[in-house]
């Protein structure tokens, strides 16, 4: 390939002028610096075989950012134009194709640069999938994202497909679905679900949905609990044991129970706020 010659000096003109007779003219020009030159990439997006036409070709910095995109023509031939001399990487993606192995490339000034990409067809993405978030309504009424809760994903026969749990903003994924109708459920320590939800699948089609819990007040309570010992450190079996709510006017007895025989308490189904605890023995 021949050398390209480039501008050292950009193009300047003088003002216009006219000769009449035999006067002579003296004009001087100062040239510039020619503006740097920027470098383009083409090349051919194919499955390995044959071209993929309208796919999406993106050109990230050297820090890994998007830079530029373009799409491939009826060919999968792709051009980027414009870009300054550095480090770059490539990819090329389309629907049902895994994004393509980076391809880097580092450019100078005015090069053009050719680099074909391949991505490879992949029939899982054409397959459904279903995304939601989990919520359970606030005591001020609202909804606010449940995390950790279990998603149980069956399929119209009952068949447990896929168990996943909520993350921290109460989000959950399922993919690679066949098309068909699946039933979700979720469950949660100290929550009940509304209900099920059901999900249709239909030609690799995406759901996007919303399901709900509600606290539950028969278990979404706490414990207090502990060992009663004498001044020896001699554990106390049937000693009286209080649980006293701490209130903004002073304690209130809410429970009372007595130590087992290795001096043990429990209080269960204990509702929020502030406690303490108090015991004693009587002859």
């Amino acid at each position: 390939m021949a050398d390209i010659k480039q501008d050292l000096l950009a193009l300047q003109y003088s003002p216009d002028f006219a000769i009449q007779g035999l006067q002579e003219a003296n004009i001087d020009l100062e040239l510039p610096p020619a503006a740097a030159t920027s470098a383009t990439v083409y090349g051919v997006v194919t499955d390995g075989a044959d071209p993929i036409a309208d796919a999406t070709v993106k050109l990230f910095d050297q820090a890994g950012l998007p830079y530029q995109h373009t799409m491939t023509d009826a060919n999968g031939a792709y051009t980027l134009t414009g870009i300054p001399a550095g480090t770059y990487t490539l990819g090329a993606v389309k629907e049902g194709y895994r994004l393509s192995d980076a391809a880097g490339v580092t450019l100078s000034s005015s090069a053009t640069t050719q680099i074909d990409l391949v991505c490879t067809a992949d029939a899982t993405l054409a397959l459904g999938a279903i995304a939601g978030v989990l919520t359970v309504a606030s005591p001020e009424g609202t909804a606010q994202p449940l995390a950790g809760a279990k998603i149980t994903l069956k399929d119209s026969l009952g068949a447990v497909v896929s168990n996943t749990y909520t993350a921290a903003d109460g989000e959950f994924a399922f993919y690679d679905l066949a098309d068909g109708v699946y039933t979700l459920l979720a469950t949660a320590e100290g929550y009940q679900a509304v209900s099920t939800m059901t999900a249709v699948i239909t030609g690799g089609s995406i759901a996007n949905l919303t399901m709900s819990m509600v606290v539950d007040a028969r278990t979404y309570n706490g414990t207090v609990s502990g060992i009663i010992r004498d001044s020896a450190g001699r554990v106390v079996a049937g000693c009286f044991v209080g649980l006293y709510q701490v209130t903004g006017t002073g304690e209130q007895l809410v429970a009372v129970t007595k130590t087992n025989t290795a001096g043990k308490y429990l209080f269960g189904g204990v509702t929020g706020g502030q406690y303490l605890v108090k015991a004693k023995l009587e002859q």
